[in-house]
């Protein structure tokens, strides 16, 4: 019995620190606007701190990749991997100059002895303020998770798996042709920050 209320006590107080540190999809940085870029960002979240690379394609397969490194309340670096897909739905409101789009993904964060695990599902939505060389975009970006957490207990694997709610607000700064910055916050079941640099990657041109 002691040993049951031990791992119910470990569970439920890493499921609570990992919903709020660290997590792979926290902030999203996805704004409404599918685009062709590759970016850095610093993220922030408690006393945990990454760095972390996201790619995304835009086309009939709206494709994101994100990879990275993490410090999991300082007990050492972790890997954290995760792909997400997503499309646009401007034509649901057609006209308003609202930016619609649908997100979903997963991935987790490799800690010693703890992998957090989640698969989120939103939208995001926002507004162009400006034109020309210099834009902002303003959005946010509502989702639910499932979240799973399994840890290394006395040799033995313990698993909780919950639902969680996030929102991030967010916006993406448009500094010229190829260049933007984004910063982003999450809140609710995740709390973080973020910022970084993105460069957006030129299609080919073809000839037909």
């Amino acid at each position: 019995m002691r040993k049951v209320l031990i791992v119910c006590g470990l569970l439920a107080t890493i499921s609570s620190s990992a919903s709020a540190q660290f997590m792979w999809d926290s902030p999203t940085f996805a704004s409404p606007r599918p685009m062709d870029d590759i970016g850095v960002y610093v993220t922030r979240a408690d006393e945990a701190t990454g760095l972390v690379g996201i790619w995304r394609q835009s086309g009939n397969l709206n494709l994101g990749v994100k990879a990275g490194v993490a410090d999991l309340d300082n007990a050492g670096a972790s890997l954290l991997v995760g792909a997400e897909l997503f499309g646009p739905l401007n034509t649901l409101l057609p006209g308003s100059g609202l930016e619609l789009a649908w997100t979903l993904g997963g991935g987790a964060v490799f800690g010693d002895n703890v992998t957090t695990a989640s698969i989120p599902f939103g939208l995001s939505a926002g507004v162009q303020l400006g034109s020309g060389s210099v834009s902002i975009l303003p959005y946010v970006h509502p989702r639910v998770s499932l979240d799973i957490v399994s840890f290394d207990f006395g040799g033995e694997e313990e698993t909780e798996t919950d639902g969680s709610f996030a929102i991030d607000l967010g916006a993406d700064v448009t500094l010229s042709e190829r260049l933007l910055i984004r910063v982003a916050g999450s809140f609710a079941d995740r709390e973080s920050f973020g910022v970084g640099l993105a460069y957006r990657i030129p299609r080919p041109i073809s000839v037909r």
